[in-house]
């Protein structure tokens, strides 16, 4: 059953005590009282018995919001720009060779330490521990790698002072380019943060999408492909459509050709989000209205829902969002040890699990966001937690619970900096059906290329008369 989220709470706080957010000992609110315009004068020291100073953007905070300075135990080291340059050794269209091979790893959490760490694992990461007899959590040294260019955060940092949300946080008017609310004051605001988060202007890539079993593993090849008008500065061209995506089965068999096409939206009210689906090479796109909320995904085995696309997506009108804490908590990170070149699915998928000894996790401070159904909706995964890393705003863990309280999926993002960029993206993603003892592992491209992020692409390209055009890609 879930854990109440007042007795989350007390253990974090009971734990991590008055260094849980701290900058040199002063603690960050979870929500500011609303957006704070950034200045580039020194902090202000407050008066004896006033309250203390907000941090301000661009200062103790940095232009995405995140905490500047490492933790207490400098177990989290300060964010110092990230990783801005590709690794030693980078080759345009090749993998990097791993930057941080030689560190250590700094421990093992098992399953038989479980009370000891839990206040720094998701749940669902202790219901693997307490599922698999194999399963293991792997920490390494914190690396602050995630980065975006200059434009992003100075835009990021005007947009504290413009976005705004309407209509109950439907609507977003006001943001250009970075993220909207880097000093979020509603759960509403974060996700927002995490859909229009910096992930490149464009980007391309071929990969495998895998269901391990004891049987084996079943692949799939598919094409996907983004773009991002809104991180261009470009909404007027595109429609006012802030997001484009696309995604094409190459393989195998009668698969071949299946075609989702998706148009976002910063205002559903006038504009909903538009979703087309092409079967086969030469068939006619059709309008796929039910490809949304919490239809089954039928390229994940069913294993994920529609909105657990890119760990969230889709219309956000039958949650209600509430943003919790900001939590030091150990996250997937840095996953260059499973994205290595050359390797395949079956060199690090196991029934049930990857092996432990491919994965990376690290100490990170998380923003975290619950979501519960709306009582006038029906959503078979009704209750959902969201831990966003508060470096880059990509969700990397999320817990799916059903009607009953019962956590049924769990999904984590295994990002790595794309420093020729720079980026910070998931190179795979993992979802684990529970009571099903199955999951799912996406964006698999060690056989293949790395994503390519500076190919041309253009709004009239993400079309249903593009995919009648074009037809297979």
């Amino acid at each position: 059953m879930r854990t109440p989220l007042l007795t989350r709470r007390a253990a974090v706080t009971g734990l991590l005590g008055a260094g849980l957010l701290g900058t040199g000992g002063a603690l960050i609110p979870a929500a500011a009282q609303g957006p704070q315009p950034a200045t580039q004068q020194a902090p202000q020291q407050a008066a004896p018995g006033a309250a203390p100073a907000v941090p301000r953007l661009g200062e103790e905070l940095t232009p995405f919001g995140a905490v500047r300075a490492g933790n207490r135990a400098r177990s989290i080291p300060p964010w110092t720009g990230g990783m801005t340059a590709p690794p030693k050794g980078f080759v345009a269209g090749r993998h990097p060779v791993d930057p941080f091979l030689d560190d250590g790893r700094w421990f093992t959490v098992m399953a038989d330490e479980l009370e000891r760490y839990r206040p720094r694992l998701s749940a669902g990461l202790q219901a693997l521990l307490q599922k698999f007899p194999g399963f293991e959590i792997p920490i390494f040294p914190t690396r602050r790698t995630a980065a975006a260019p200059q434009a992003v955060y100075e835009a990021s940092i005007a947009n504290a002072g413009r976005a705004r949300l309407e209509a109950n946080g439907l609507v977003l008017s006001g943001a250009q380019v970075g993220v909207p609310f880097p000093i979020p004051a509603d759960g509403a605001q974060a996700m927002w943060n995490h859909v229009l988060r910096w992930r490149g202007l464009s980007a391309s890539r071929t990969t495998l999408t895998a269901l391990p079993s004891d049987a084996g593993i079943a692949t799939s090849t598919l094409r996907e492909e983004f773009l991002s008008p809104y991180a261009g500065d470009r909404l007027a061209e595109a429609g006012g459509r802030p997001l484009f995506y696309r995604r094409t089965q190459l393989g195998p068999g009668e698969g071949v050709g299946n075609t989702l096409l998706i148009q976002g939206t910063l205002d559903p009210l006038r504009a909903a989000i538009a979703v087309w689906y092409r079967q086969g090479e030469r068939g006619r796109p059709q309008r796929a209205p039910d490809f949304s909320y919490d239809t089954p995904d039928p390229a994940t085995g069913g294993i994920r829902t529609a909105d657990m696309l890119d760990m969230f997506s889709g219309a956000m009108d039958r949650f209600d969002f509430t943003l919790v804490t900001r939590r030091e908590m150990y996250v997937p990170y840095n996953a260059f040890r499973m994205n290595v070149g050359g390797l395949a699915p079956g060199d690090f998928l196991w029934p049930g699990h990857p092996n432990p000894q491919f994965l990376r996790y690290e100490l990170h401070r998380v923003w975290v966001v619950d979501a519960k159904a709306k009582p006038a909706f029906r959503h078979a995964l009704p209750d959902r937690t969201y831990y966003m890393d508060e470096d880059s705003w990509q969700i990397v863990m999320a817990e799916h619970y059903d009607a009953k309280g019962e956590l049924v999926r769990y999904a984590e993002a295994h990002g790595v900096p794309y420093g020729q960029v720079p980026v910070f993206a998931p190179a795979m993603e993992i979802t684990y059906d529970l009571p099903g003892n199955r999951y799912v592992v996406s964006g698999i491209d060690n056989t293949l290329s790395p994503p390519a992020f500076d190919r041309l692409q253009l709004p009239a390209d993400f079309t249903p008369e593009a995919l009648t055009r074009k037809g297979r890609r």
